[in-house]
């Protein structure tokens, strides 16, 4: 669909449907001349997902509210604001909580060949449908694990310095997913937490995955 059907059934304007764009938060398809024309299924997704009336969590209690789920320690909140994020996180669904985090970080989309992938892959945390290679990761989703997609974090500023080497270029259709963060504390070994992948693979096109990943953050919910 255009980007002008996009924004009518979203409720916004053409403008707003562009940043979602460019922040890949909807998936584009192809073009017709001068016409962007976007994946019909990712406006719908979208179109699902909770609206809130209150603010966003920001990236640094997103990130507590990722690890908290994980079962992992939170280290850069206060006691009380862990404690009012704990008795948040018992009263929301996964659809809530997957809107929620949506500030966790900034997503852009590239194009590159398998060599750069292959280097990128090195200093990427990967996430999502980025790490569904690793049998036990697919397998604790209920996945068939297999290579993918490329799709993983990296501090705000990698990739602009290495794009060039690297060989990358901005494409909102590219199959290179990578997750920019600001508050870089959560990752520095480079694992991402398991709440995390599950919230990522919420964004994916797949049904099959958008599902796996919204059941295991319903599991971790509901395991507090």
């Amino acid at each position: 669909m255009t980007t002008r059907e996009a924004a009518e059934i979203l409720e916004v304007t053409p403008e707003a449907v562009r940043k979602m764009l460019k922040n890949a938060r909807l998936e584009q398809s192809g073009v017709a001349g001068r016409t962007i024309l976007l994946d019909a299924a990712s406006v719908h997704r979208v179109k699902r997902e909770v609206k809130r009336s209150g603010r966003l969590w920001t990236e640094q209690t997103a990130w507590a509210a990722l690890f908290l789920l994980s079962g992992q320690k939170v280290t850069w909140l206060s006691s009380s604001e862990l404690w009012r994020l704990r008795k948040r996180l018992a009263s929301i669904s996964a659809e809530e909580f997957q809107q929620l985090v949506r500030n966790r970080a900034t997503s852009r989309r590239f194009r590159g060949s398998e060599s750069s992938k292959a280097k990128l892959s090195q200093v990427l945390a990967l996430t999502g449908i980025g790490v569904l290679g690793d049998t036990q990761v697919a397998n604790s989703f209920g996945l068939a694990a297999g290579a993918g997609a490329l799709e993983g974090y990296a501090k705000a500023g990698l990739i602009n310095k290495n794009a060039k080497r690297l060989g990358l270029r901005e494409d909102a259709t590219g199959d290179i997913l990578i997750r920019e963060l600001n508050f870089v504390l959560p990752l520095e070994d480079g694992q991402v937490p398991t709440a995390a992948i599950a919230v990522d693979l919420q964004d994916a096109l797949s049904t099959r995955e958008r599902s796996a990943g919204r059941a295991k953050i319903e599991e971790l919910l509901h395991a507090r």
